[in-house]
């Protein structure tokens, strides 16, 4: 049972606790109240109210809910505020920082200003990460025994877990959620510690900004945080509340012309995105994280106001806060409701900064007001939080984030090339190429030992361990568990594009295309390697070079002939004497060969024409190649014939025959014939 402090002593406690004077610090100072006399006055009449007019605490025309609180200043009027209009359904636990010499000490004469305000009031008594890991640090003892010290000034200092305080760790870092060094095996010794008692307590653990443009890396984090049973079924001995702090961004809410149901959602991908990513995951996944989340998840929301960071951006006006505050009582409550538990677990960070202390207590009304009444059913859970007028303002160039989304679906991990594709000489050994575990395009880590097994497309290809072999056609290779990646090499004797591919079992191959360049030529080959030409003729050709594997290699040679004209790329004019050429192609040492026979046409008649000269007739033959060769000249005229003559041409190729006697005028013709060959 609560022991039950005299109205007296506790009025004197609330005076001197309000009398504290804040230390001129960058940042936030923590003091009970930014309205001394005025919470007073108030937290005077609350208690009062509680002592004559309990509240019951169960009531079957709201939902039951535990709301928790941290407040890195002005907790004592949060609660106060809290308790004028408070929700008979709910439990609330308001976080009191503690003192800021070393910040481990609790700071005392604080706990029993809370719990009076009525039976669900509890005061929390923020545990310090950092300054008990200085504390461990510094030798004084083990993170164990840093929680079991804690608990016991905790309990010097006030605070009464019979009468339902408890304490909140303050905070699982980004580095238990990455699972870098020692950090969760600490994390949950000091846990062990704060709950050797059995009393369970509160844990917040940091999150990330609302705004991020890529939560890619940080998925893979949470997922792999999440499998990590070990971890949550420890949590779960010590922890009742795991308040994720998710720090909102009135950017990413306050959008021009959406409706209240479009801000729920997107507040609540966003809020819930923890417990909502740990329900996707395929089973045995997240098998000891699920249900400690769905039993103790808190969907953490803001009301730090006026921040532009750290918090997250609320640097707007008081009716943009009111708003923003009242939608995230709606999305959390709708959460909540989705689950399906019987109460619904959210809360806020409470640190007014840079506002007029009575802005921040409008603020205040609105928050409490919205807790209140969101709790009362409807078809749509947590809508009333929004009353007649909230969740509806907005902030010039807000706009909703898709980012969330991808939290509502498991990202399986599969296997990738890490390394870029790579070029390599045929019969030489590539660098170390690997191959990668993946989530989404992010590496990963194998959660256990991963045979992967490699092949190459090409015939002449092999893969090895070593960069000196043996290598094989195909190579087994194993990513051992906790490590992301393993190393292998290629080498192949096949020039071209060869595909390698790496293959898990139960996954789709993932191919990537290396490239294979000929080695140097070792030999040449001229193209064709025979011709018969006609003198004066022309030739085009071609030089191949291979490499000591038979790759074909791109060479440019040298052309030269024995005979007649080559031009540098390899065209070639036949002399005009017949005979045996050489063709040679040469690249440095290395030569190629062709062999052309060049021979003479045979003669042809082209052309044969009579003239008449002082009365006589002449007849010309024309013989090409020139040459002297036999030829039968006829001569006729009309039906007639004039001559019929036999003779030899000159080595010029021509004959020429002149009629003896003067002939009349007329058309001569002269008919030519060598051999087979004619022509008119």
């Amino acid at each position: 049972m609560a022991r039950r402090v005299p109205m007296r002593k506790l009025v004197v406690s609330i005076l001197a606790a309000l009398a504290v004077v804040p230390q001129a610090a960058a940042g936030i100072d923590p003091v009970p109240s930014l309205t001394p006399a005025a919470t007073h006055a108030l937290w005077l009449r609350e208690v009062a109210r509680a002592r004559a007019h309990p509240r019951a605490v169960a009531d079957a025309t709201c939902r039951p809910a535990r709301v928790i609180f941290y407040a890195q200043t002005d907790w004592l009027r949060l609660a106060t505020k809290l308790a004028q209009t408070a929700s008979p359904c709910a439990q609330y636990y308001v976080s009191i920082p503690p003192l800021t010499s070393d910040k481990t000490q609790p700071r005392p004469g604080q706990a029993a200003l809370i719990r009076a305000l009525g039976p669900n009031f509890h005061a929390v008594d923020e545990i310090n990460y950092t300054a008990w890991s200085r504390w461990v640090a510094s030798g004084a003892g083990t993170f164990t025994d840093a929680g079991v010290l804690a608990r016991q000034r905790m309990a010097a200092a006030g605070f009464d877990t019979a009468a339902g305080d408890t304490w909140a760790m303050n905070e699982l870092s980004s580095a238990v959620r990455a699972g870098t060094g020692n950090a969760r095996a600490n994390a949950l010794a000091l846990l062990q510690g704060l709950a050797s008692d059995g009393v369970r307590g509160i844990t917040f653990a940091a999150g990330v900004a609302q705004s991020i443009p890529d939560a890619s890396t940080y998925k893979v984090n949470v997922q792999n945080w999440l499998q990590d049973a070990s971890f949550w079924g420890a949590i779960a001995n010590d922890v009742s509340d795991f308040a994720y702090e998710n720090y909102g961004d009135v950017r990413n809410y306050a959008v021009a012309g959406s409706t209240p149901q479009q801000r729920r959602d997107a507040m609540v991908q966003y809020l819930g995105h923890i417990e909502t990513l740990a329900d996707a995951a395929p089973p045995p996944a997240a098998a000891a994280a699920q249900p400690f989340l769905r039993q103790a998840y808190v969907a953490f929301g803001n009301a730090a106001w006026s921040w532009q960071s750290a918090y997250g951006f609320t640097a707007v006006p008081l009716q943009n806060m009111e708003d923003f505050v009242a939608g995230q009582a709606y999305a959390s409550r709708s959460f909540a409701a989705a689950t399906g538990e019987a109460v619904d677990r959210f809360g806020y960070a409470w640190a007014p900064v840079n506002v007029p202390v009575s802005e921040s207590g409008a603020l205040l009304d609105v928050l409490a007001a919205a807790i209140r009444d969101s709790g009362v059913p409807t078809p749509d859970p947590g809508v009333l939080a929004c009353g007649t007028s909230l969740c509806t303002t907005s902030v010039p160039g807000a706009a909703f984030t898709s980012v969330w989304q991808q939290f509502s679906t498991w990202t399986q991990s599969t296997i990738a090339f890490a390394t870029p594709p790579v070029t390599i000489t045929a019969g030489t050994v590539s660098p170390a190429l690997t191959v990668q575990v993946q989530t989404g395009g992010v590496p990963d880590v194998a959660k256990a030992d991963t045979p992967v097994t490699l092949t190459s497309s090409s015939p002449g290809g092999g893969l090895s361990t070593s960069a000196t072999g043996p290598f094989s056609p195909s190579l087994t290779v194993t990513i051992p568990a906790g490590t992301s990646s393993v190393s292998f090499y290629y080498t192949d004797t096949r020039a071209g594009t060869p595909e390698l591919s790496a293959t898990v079992p139960g996954q789709p191959s993932v191919v990537q295309l290396e490239t294979v360049t000929p080695a140097a030529p070792v030999a040449l080959a001229v193209t064709p390697p025979k011709a018969t030409l006609k003198t004066g003729a022309r030739q085009q050709f071609a030089v191949a070079g291979t490499d000591a594997y038979g790759n074909a290699v791109p060479v440019t040679a040298t052309w030269s002939a024995s005979a007649g004209t080559i031009t540098p790329t390899g065209l070639f004019i036949a002399p005009q004497q017949p005979g045996a050429v050489t063709v040679t192609a040469a690249v440095g040492t290395l030569t190629g060969t062709a062999a052309v026979a060049v021979t003479q046409p045979a003669p042809r008649i082209v052309s044969a024409r009579t003239t008449r000269v002082a009365g006589h007739v002449v007849a010309t033959v024309l013989v090409r190649p020139a040459k002297r060769v036999a030829v039968n000249v006829r001569v006729r005229r009309g039906s007639s014939v004039v001559a019929v003559v036999r003779g030899w041409t000159t080595h010029k190729g021509t004959f020429t025959w002149r009629s003896k006697k003067k002939l009349p005028p007329g058309r001569y013709v002269v008919r030519a014939t060598l051999r087979s060959a004619s022509t008119a």
